[in-house]
């Protein structure tokens, strides 16, 4: 994995990367680019060590899981989903 300063060098990074709304919404928001092969589009977004949501009903059916806190521990970023959606 490997954190992309989009801010730094966004020129050069848009040329290799399409972002959608949701990922422009994240850098908008001050969230980085983190580079993992693992990841949905080869990449996630990380501010303050917790990730952005890009749809939450979405994310919930994947862990099968309910509950927003359950999505708090496993480090996402609640706050940031409901602030900016």
């Amino acid at each position: 994995m490997m954190a992309y300063n989009y801010q730094n060098s966004a020129k050069q990074f848009d040329q290799k990367f399409n972002f959608n709304k949701s990922e422009q919404l994240a850098l908008n928001n001050g969230f980085k680019v983190v580079l993992d092969a693992s990841a949905y589009n080869g990449r996630y977004f990380i501010k303050d060590g917790r990730k952005w949501i890009h749809n939450i009903s979405a994310l919930k059916r994947q862990f099968c899981i309910t509950d927003n806190s359950k999505l708090e521990q496993m480090g996402y970023h609640i706050d940031a989903y409901f602030e900016t959606h």
